[in-house]
């Protein structure tokens, strides 16, 4: 979209003044800022010599000092502060091809006056604040207000601009309607409208879909880098993880990093469990935690204190992997918990991936948190439900011997025929009640009505 008051350019060559910035950040933006060149057909030049002080020509000056990106608009001897540029590549191309978006006359796209309605959620000011870490007053300016000047070229609303501000970066919510790494087919079909007419449609659309191939292998690339760099990160007791790979406790992030230790476990601690997609902070959380700082003696000492702050809360205690309670249940994989007499709470074993996750849950179970009293209503409970569990109205789990089945030791339950003489159902025997009850549950004859 461009305004009335915009000065256009009507040289063919602007000339841009780098004022400070490293080697590669002076690059980066030569290199960003091309896809302009290509659309508009002007040409950028840059240079590292002070601006004229006088000049009949138009021109920018580039510094990449302050604490904001922001731009002048149009045709005039105007400024580029690159001051907070992403640590994200990709975000950096956007920022750039943003402010020489402004350069050549191009306004907010979110704050045209016939913008959708979502975009004048007054809590998207509110976002703005909490995410941006800027002033009321400036996200209002930037993203509230609507631009009320009249346009000499318009287009229909374009959720895909470039000068579209990010809206997962102004509301912290991902998956939103705004995408905008780089420019859109209205972007370039406007700005060679106003600048390079002699570019054809048909040409304009294939040099587009080159541009979006070109954008695919770049965001590629680039994020493919971003990965390595990180999963080269270690310290003496941290490393990244990435997925499909999950900790040895279970633990993963479908997307982004989490911070492990090098045997494979997760910590436990709010700033482990979350997923990072940054470089700075997976590097920042590894370089500066202290308990990426342990050698393999203080983490072995760590983890075995763990174990024991999570090993019992209140009436319950965790049990390990492949470790049975006595009903004969158990998990294979993770952990799972009982009362300390190993008793099943509940109706069946509920598996956990880690023991942290096994004391929140013992936390979360009123069994575990009954006092002295109510445990043993509890336990009273238990024992009639299970009594009245040892028979069906054609079998009973009985302790007895018969002489028609050689039991081995220790196994005295078996479950009998009550139609029948009272006569063992076949010649099986149980080391428990429990074992016994789950196995008579097993026999349809024992369950027919």
């Amino acid at each position: 979209m461009f305004y009335e008051d915009t000065k256009i350019w009507n040289q063919n060559t602007i000339t841009f003044y780098f004022l400070d910035g490293t080697s590669q950040q002076k690059s980066e933006v030569k290199e960003f800022a091309k896809l302009w060149e290509r659309y508009s057909g002007i040409t950028f030049k840059y240079s590292t010599e002070k601006p004229p002080f006088f000049s009949f020509k138009k021109y920018y000056t580039i510094t990449f000092k302050g604490k904001s990106n922001e731009s002048t608009r149009g045709a005039i001897n105007g400024k580029i502060r690159f001051g907070a540029l992403s640590e994200n590549k990709i975000f950096r191309k956007t920022t750039v091809l943003h402010e020489f978006g402004h350069m050549l006359g191009l306004g907010h796209e979110h704050q045209r006056l016939d913008r959708p309605e979502y975009l004048n959620d007054s809590n998207l000011v509110f976002s703005c604040k909490e995410n941006q870490n800027q002033s009321r007053q400036w996200c209002k300016e930037n993203f509230s207000n609507k631009n009320k000047v009249e346009v000499f070229i318009e287009s229909e609303f374009d959720p895909l601009s470039i000068m579209h501000y990010r809206l997962d970066h102004i509301t912290g919510i991902t998956n939103t309607k705004i995408k905008d790494n780089s420019l859109s087919y209205t972007d370039k079909y406007f700005i060679a409208m106003l600048y390079n007419q002699n570019i054809a449609d048909s040409t304009l659309k294939k040099m587009h879909k080159q541009d979006l191939w070109h954008q695919q292998k770049f965001e590629s690339k680039v994020n493919r880098e971003r990965e390595n760099e990180i999963m080269k990160l270690s310290s003496y007791s941290c490393q990244p993880l990435q997925y499909p790979t999950k900790s040895k406790d279970g633990r993963y992030c479908e997307k982004g990093f989490m911070v492990i230790d090098t045997n494979g476990f997760s910590f436990a601690g709010d700033e482990f469990k979350k997923c990072h997609s940054s470089l700075k902070e997976v590097s920042k959380l590894i370089k500066t935690h202290p308990l990426c700082q342990l050698n393999s003696l203080e983490l072995k000492r760590y983890r075995q204190k763990l174990r024991n702050d999570f090993a019992e809360y209140g009436n319950c205690k965790r049990l390990d992997s492949n470790i049975k309670n006595n009903q004969e249940f158990f998990c294979s994989q993770g952990y799972s918990y009982v009362t300390k007499l190993n008793n099943l709470i509940g109706e069946k074993t509920q598996c956990y991936p880690n023991e942290e996750s096994t004391y929140q849950a013992m936390q979360n179970d009123s069994v575990c948190s009954m006092d002295k009293l109510e445990f043993s209503r509890y336990q009273n409970q238990q024992k009639t439900i299970q009594e009245k569990r040892l028979k069906t109205p054609y079998c009973q789990v009985v302790n007895k011997k018969y002489k028609s089945i050689s039991c081995p030791t220790d196994f005295d339950y078996t479950i009998i025929n009550l139609d029948i003489k009272s006569k063992p159902i076949n010649n099986k025997c149980f080391a428990s009640k429990h074992q016994a009850i789950n196995a008579m549950g097993q026999i349809p004859f024992c369950q027919k009505l």
